[in-house]
């Protein structure tokens, strides 16, 4: 019997020193915060979407009234590009300084016609209050059907 409490013992262990594991890597991550690369795909994903709410939020603008950029986000993805398709990979990240990046991908527009093929973009990225937001004027406007144009 004595053996086996001492193998119920080194299994309780090992299943904390895995929790304790995953907890540290949970709080590096938040510690850490989110990558630009993680963002970019959050903002291309609500760009995907017609995710008008989280286009502004993701949007650096710090000059433009937060109305008029959800009006004209609203006029991209709901006037301009509602059956505008792509496919986008992200491809890797520059981090010139410790608050600014530029996102390398592949974006396929139209995908919905024929002689679609992938080409180069960069997203500009600027890290304010913690959080990472697209450069909206550093925007190639090939990307996506009427960008705003703050």
């Amino acid at each position: 019997m004595q053996s086996r409490f001492k193998r119920a013992g080194r299994a309780s262990w090992l299943m904390v020193a895995g929790i304790a594991g995953i907890v540290a890597i949970l709080v590096l991550f938040f510690v850490a915060g989110e990558s630009a690369e993680s963002a970019a795909v959050r903002f291309m994903d609500a760009l995907a979407k017609g995710d008008v709410k989280t286009l502004v939020a993701m949007s650096d603008s710090p000059d433009t009234d937060p109305a008029e950029l959800e009006k004209q986000w609203e006029y991209s993805t709901k006037v301009a590009g509602p059956h505008y398709m792509f496919f986008y990979k992200v491809n890797s990240s520059l981090n010139p300084t410790e608050n600014t990046a530029m996102v390398r991908m592949m974006v396929s527009r139209n995908v919905n016609r024929e002689g679609s093929y992938e080409e180069k973009f960069e997203l500009p990225m600027i890290k304010r209050d913690g959080k990472w937001k697209v450069e909206v004027r550093g925007l190639d406007r090939r990307l996506y059907p009427n960008l705003p144009r703050l």
